[in-house]
């Protein structure tokens, strides 16, 4: 076993996110707020207007993130969050529950729900990697 981890890619939040999570719930990075929300869309006949209700999860949001991942398939991440008052602060390698802790403890975890941030820092890693995939696939169009 070895604990060598090796960096796989580094992606930036410079746009909003947004990922469906549930029926009708809807997970959001939204950079311009430095905040992560779920938006909970409601219809009970389609005769009626659609509700959205918003409600902050983060008050913080990953501006950077690194995915580091050893021979065993262990995953860790190193982050730079940006917060609602605009502090910048870094987390060093770590597992999901160390950043969820690290988090906490900055009480700026509004919604108590981990698979919420992992959700949040995996969306970012496929949308940096499907964006890179994209841009080569351009790429290759011209040159050819």
């Amino acid at each position: 076993m070895t604990n060598n981890y090796e960096l796989i890619t580094t992606a930036t939040v410079d746009k909003s996110m947004i990922r469906k999570i549930g029926e009708n719930q809807y997970l959001k990075i939204i950079p311009t707020e430095r905040i992560i929300q779920i938006s909970t869309i409601e219809q009970n006949k389609i005769t009626e207007p659609i509700k959205q209700v918003d409600e902050i999860i983060i008050k913080a949001y990953p501006k950077e993130v690194s995915l580091y991942r050893n021979q065993n398939k262990d995953i860790k991440y190193e982050t730079r969050w940006e917060t609602m008052d605009g502090e910048t602060f870094d987390i060093p390698s770590s597992d999901i529950k160390t950043i969820y802790s690290l988090l906490q403890a900055k009480k700026i975890i509004v919604i108590e729900n981990m698979l919420h941030l992992s959700n949040v820092l995996s969306m970012i890693i496929k949308q940096d990697t499907l964006e890179k995939k994209i841009a080569d696939i351009k790429d290759r169009n011209i040159t050819t």
